[in-house]
């Protein structure tokens, strides 16, 4: 199983991007892409729904190798026996959710330099930072924060941190220049026509530049 320091392309579940397809392929297709993390990310759906689904891909995640991350609840990670959980700033806090993950991995979403050094200093394993561009993912996103607070994220934050927010393979070489080569993409990998070459052309980039 790889490590939160091995991950460079960081995936998700379909959601709303679905567009009929069938989800399990879809996440299937990110790994062979070379996705290093699927995170469920399954708003949409309820609760029970969304553990029935993450039993599946968590099945396929344990068989390749990858990270299983679930975004927001620690009670379906602990239920899915997730290799972690991703907190946004309003959901429960690190020092709540350790003690229940134990060794396992917690990331925190992180909009700022202060929220950054909060969640270092609370014990996050990783951190996302963004949104770095435009992105229609979130109707409720916070403000821009661009590739200014990734060049300065090098130099604050000890540990592993992820690009976020509207990147996609045309402005990736942005996110690269800034110094970051760990990026969560969404609708640039869901959209494609080719989910699997997608995947595999950004990893390809980010390994370049490493």
């Amino acid at each position: 199983m790889k490590s939160i320091e091995d991950v460079h392309l960081y995936c998700f579940t379909p959601g709303r991007y679905l567009r009929g397809r069938d989800p399990l392929e879809m996440v299937k297709a990110q790994i062979r892409g070379g996705a290093d993390v699927i995170q469920l990310r399954e708003k949409q759906l309820s609760k029970r729904r969304r553990v029935e689904f993450g039993f599946e891909v968590r099945k396929v995640t344990r068989e390749a190798g990858v990270l299983f991350i679930v975004n927001d609840d620690v009670d379906i990670a602990l239920i899915l026996d997730a290799d972690g959980v991703h907190l946004g700033q309003d959901d429960i806090p690190i020092e709540l959710a350790r003690p229940l993950m134990k060794d396992k991995i917690i990331g925190v979403s992180t909009h700022s330099e202060r929220q950054i050094n909060e969640a270092v200093s609370a014990g996050a394993d990783y951190i996302g930072v963004g949104p770095i561009f435009e992105t229609a993912t979130k109707e409720d996103r916070e403000p821009l924060v661009g590739t200014a607070l990734l060049s300065k994220v090098r130099d604050i934050c000890p540990i592993p941190y992820v690009a976020i927010g509207g990147i996609s393979k045309a402005n990736l070489s942005n996110v690269i220049r800034a110094g970051c080569t760990r990026v969560a993409v969404i609708s640039d990998v869901l959209l494609a026509e080719d989910i699997e070459e997608q995947c595999r052309a950004i990893k390809r980039e980010l390994l370049k530049s490493r």
